[in-house]
C-alpha cells in the first residue's frame, strides 16, 4: 500500500472562517499530544484559563490558504499567529526549536487527532487553574519531561487571598487592554439580563411570569459568576476547546482612572460575531477580552485568563464557579475534553460547596428558554 494512503489531511479555520488552512500527518503520529498550557503568558495572551494546543509533527507538511494573520511576539523566540478579523489564535511557533503547535479549537475535525497528554506550568496558576477541573493527567512545573510533575501538596506555600481588595484588576499580555472589576454592590443585582445557558432557563412562577433573578451573583451577592462554555463560536473566537467567563454587570468593569468602560480603550477590537451580539479582543496580541450582547447590554462576559488575582488563576475571592454544567456541552467539538471538563468540576463544585448553597440560585432545568435560543448564536451564555 502507498504510504500517501497513510496521510490524515486535517483543516482549520476561525470564527469569521476569513483564515483557513490545513496539515497532514502520518496515520503513525496520531493522535497528536495535546498540552493544555497554564503559564502566565498563554493565559494573559489567550484571555484564558489555559491554552489547547497539539503539537504538529516536525516537518509536517502545514499551511494558511487563505486570510490574514497578525503574529505576537511573545518572547525572543516564540510567535502567536491570530486572525486579524475576529482575534481567534490559530497556531503558535517556536523558532528555536522550529515546533509549531496548532490550537485545537480551530481544528475541523478532534475525532483520533489529539489526545491528551499534559497540563504544563500549572504552579504558574498558583491554584491549580483549570487542571484540578481536568484531573488524572500529570501536572507539570514547567515543560513536560524537563521540569517536575507536582506533588498533592504542591498549593500549601503558594495560597494567598484577596478576599479584602476592592479592586481587581485584568489586562492582556500587550498591555494594551487593561481594566478593573469592583466588588459587586446594591446595583449590581438591579440590572436586567436574560439568564444564560450556563445556570439553565429561568423559572416559571404559577402567575406564568418568569423570574431570572440575579443569576450573575454569588454567595448572597459577595462574589460574580464563572462559568466555562464548549460552545462553537466561543472555541472558534478564542481558539480553544474551553472558553471560561465572568459574568460582571457594566457598571462594575471601569478603566483604571476610573471611567466606565470604554470598549474601544487601548487595543481593543470588536468582532461581530452575529447580529446584535459583540466580542472584543486585544489587536496587538490576541487575548480575548469581552462577550456582550444587546440583548442584555449591562452584564458583560470578560474572559477570566486576563484576571489577575493574588490567590491565583482562578479568582475565587471575586468568582464563584457554577460547577454542576458547562454551558453548550452538547456542542463540545473535542468530545473527550468537555466531557472530562464536566465530571471535573461536579466533583471539584461537590468539594467546594455544600449541598443547599446554592439551591436558591438555580433555575429549572427541564426546558430551555428564549434567551438561550435567541442568544445561542454567538453567544457563550
Amino acid at each position: 500500500m502507498s504510504d500517501a494512503n497513510n496521510i490524515h489531511t486535517t483543516h482549520f479555520s476561525c470564527a469569521c472562517r476569513q483564515v483557513t488552512g490545513s496539515f497532514k500527518a502520518h496515520d503513525r503520529d496520531l493522535p497528536l499530544p495535546l498540552t493544555l498550557c497554564h503559564c502566565n503568558t498563554c493565559r494573559h495572551q489567550s484571555g484564558l484559563l489555559c491554552v489547547s494546543c497539539a503539537t504538529l509533527p516536525k516537518g509536517a507538511e502545514f499551511e494558511v490558504s487563505s486570510g490574514s494573520l497578525e503574529f505576537y511576539k511573545a518572547s525572543n523566540t516564540v510567535f502567536r499567529f491570530f486572525c486579524k478579523t475576529c482575534g481567534a489564535n490559530v497556531y503558535v511557533e517556536d523558532t528555536e526549536t522550529e515546533k509549531r503547535d496548532i490550537c485545537t479549537g480551530v481544528l475541523g475535525d478532534m475525532d483520533g487527532i489529539g489526545s491528551l497528554k499534559n497540563h504544563i506550568f500549572v504552579a504558574d496558576s498558583k491554584d491549580g487553574g483549570l487542571r484540578d477541573w481536568i484531573p488524572n493527567v500529570d501536572a507539570w512545573d514547567g515543560f513536560s519531561k524537563v521540569s517536575k510533575i507536582l506533588d498533592a501538596g504542591w498549593k500549601e506555600d503558594s495560597m494567598a487571598s484577596s478576599q479584602s481588595a476592592r479592586e481587581l484588576q485584568a489586562y492582556c499580555h500587550c498591555k494594551g487592554v487593561r481594566f478593573k472589576i469592583t466588588r459587586p454592590d446594591d446595583s449590581s443585582a438591579k440590572i436586567n439580563a436574560p439568564r444564560g445557558d450556563i445556570v439553565g432557563p429561568p423559572t416559571t412562577e404559577p402567575d406564568g411570569s418568569k423570574d431570572d433573578g440575579a443569576w450573575w451573583l454569588r454567595e448572597n451577592g459577595t462574589k460574580y459568576l464563572g462559568g466555562t462554555c464548549a460552545c462553537n463560536e466561543c472555541r472558534l473566537a478564542s481558539g480553544s476547546d474551553i472558553q471560561a467567563w465572568a459574568f460582571v454587570p457594566k457598571a462594575n468593569i471601569q478603566q483604571l482612572n476610573g471611567r466606565p468602560l470604554d470598549f474601544s480603550a487601548g487595543t481593543l477590537k470588536r468582532y461581530d460575531s452575529s447580529e446584535g451580539v459583540y466580542r472584543e479582543f486585544c489587536s496587538k496580541c490576541g487575548a480575548t477580552v469581552f462577550w456582550h450582547s444587546d440583548s442584555r447590554p449591562d452584564l458583560i462576559d470578560v474572559s477570566v485568563g486576563l484576571l489577575d488575582a493574588e490567590e491565583g488563576a482562578r479568582a475565587e475571592s471575586w468568582l464563584g464557579w457554577k460547577t454542576e454544567r458547562v454551558s453548550f456541552e452538547e456542542e463540545a467539538h473535542n468530545k473527550d475534553l468537555i466531557s472530562r471538563l464536566s465530571v471535573g468540576l461536579k466533583r471539584w463544585g461537590e468539594t467546594k460547596v455544600p449541598p443547599s448553597a446554592e439551591k436558591h440560585e438555580l433555575g429549572d432545568e427541564q426546558a430551555e428558554s428564549d434567551s438561550k435560543k435567541k442568544l445561542k448564536t454567538g453567544g457563550p451564555d
